[in-house]
């Protein structure tokens, strides 16, 4: 496993020194988390020595959308697609990487001033590895339902990835993690299910996959998305709508989906058992599927893949 201080980063442009990679304490992105940011994965082939990241089209249209909301002109004006994967791909290259990595590539408000706006500020693009592993369990999680709740769309969007908006995050993640929990799981102000700390929910009845719909406050998320075609694809049946509390008490199975949770099924929310207590078998299936695709073992979703 690499260390990611050791490696090169993008950063303004140029590939540099991590080291080298740093903002004044009176950067305004660093002073309100005046910035966005996708993460995604590159996974590892050990049978072809191939290197496959998962979907980069998705999360540049996805930060690009987010970069408009905030008026962040010179991202918009200066990268399309092409030169955005040629700076992550080149950057995996240059730092030798042959196994799974996570990359975050971050845009911000490169303003040394104070005063927390976007307008007539210049913005930067950084990206950088990371050596993720499972950012959460995958064989069974523990989660809370969260005393804290859910931003809502029009305090904080939750479809652009805002730095600042894990703040709530962090609040739900910590109540969890003291309480003995591995993650929380957020309702927004009217007591419906919204997601993870930061990751989506899926909930399994009567082998019915279900989700909340995005206009329920949650992220967009790529990885949603592609468990949705898998879950399709599998001959189960999807369904966008509002997720009450205590459906996910008496659900067959739930799991959470994300870039760094990947799939991940749940086996106990607050003190209720979900199912028979273990990962379930529709959960099983996705989860399976998913960890194939993303290695270029199922041609089905070879088109999720660009090579490194």
């Amino acid at each position: 496993m690499f260390n990611h201080e050791e490696l090169k980063v993008y950063f303004r442009g140029e590939f540099v020194d991590f080291k080298d990679a740093s903002v004044s304490v009176l950067n305004t992105a660093f002073l309100y988390g005046l910035a966005v940011f996708t993460g995604m994965r590159a996974h590892y082939n050990e049978d072809s020595k191939k290197l496959y990241l998962f979907r980069p089209a998705e999360h540049f249209e996805r930060l690009q959308q987010s970069c408009k909301l905030c008026h962040y002109k010179n991202f918009l004006k200066n990268y399309d697609y092409e030169k955005f994967l040629g700076a992550i791909t080149e950057l995996i290259r240059i730092n030798k990487i042959a196994e799974d990595v996570y990359v975050r590539v971050t845009n911000f408000t490169d303003q040394n001033t104070i005063t927390p706006k976007f307008f007539y500020y210049n913005d930067s693009l950084t990206a950088c590895l990371y050596a993720m592993g499972n950012y959460v369990p995958t064989t069974g999680m523990k989660c809370l339902i969260s005393s804290w709740v859910r931003v809502e769309d029009n305090a904080l969007p939750a479809r652009a990835k805002f730095n600042g908006s894990y703040v709530n995050t962090a609040f739900a993640k910590t109540e969890a993690l003291m309480r003995g929990f591995d993650e929380a799981i957020f309702l927004d102000s009217r007591g419906h299910v919204v997601e993870g700390s930061a990751e989506n929910i899926f909930v399994i009845m009567k082998n019915k996959v279900i989700t909340p719909p995005v206009t329920d406050n949650i992220l967009e998320g790529i990885t949603r998305a592609s468990v949705m075609a898998i879950a399709k694809a599998e001959g189960f049946e999807v369904i966008e709508r509002s997720i009450d509390r205590t459906e996910l008490y008496k659900a067959d199975e739930v799991f959470l989906t994300g870039t760094g949770a990947q799939v991940s099924p749940v086996i106990l929310i607050d003190s209720y058992q979900v199912g028979n207590g273990e990962v379930g078998p529709i959960s099983k299936k996705i989860q399976d599927v998913y960890f194939n695709a993303v290695r270029g073992r199922d041609a089905r979703f070879k088109d999720w893949l660009v090579e490194v």
